[in-house]
């Protein structure tokens, strides 16, 4: 289960760091067919994608090391129950 979240997980890091650095171009990835002339972003959106690509990355990243703690902790055997 881990190993299947990680692999799913390594474009989404991917897309993430891209955005972080050519905001603009990741802005438009798939869309760019949309307009005839490139639309000009502002430096608030560019910030804005900025700032969303970090909190992503670091919201997966405390997200995928607490499932890795949950996947390889034991679980504690069930007591004996005498009748």
């Amino acid at each position: 289960m881990l190993f299947i979240i990680i692999v799913l997980l390594i474009p989404v890091y991917g897309y993430c760091i891209w955005s972080l650095y050519k905001p603009v171009e990741s802005f438009l990835f798939l869309d760019r067919w949309r307009y005839k002339e490139t639309p000009e972003l502002s430096e608030i959106q560019i910030k804005l994608i900025r700032i969303g690509s970090v909190v992503a990355m670091i919201i997966m990243t405390i997200s995928l090391i607490a499932l890795a703690i949950v996947s390889f902790t034991p679980t504690p055997p069930l007591p004996n129950i005498n009748v």
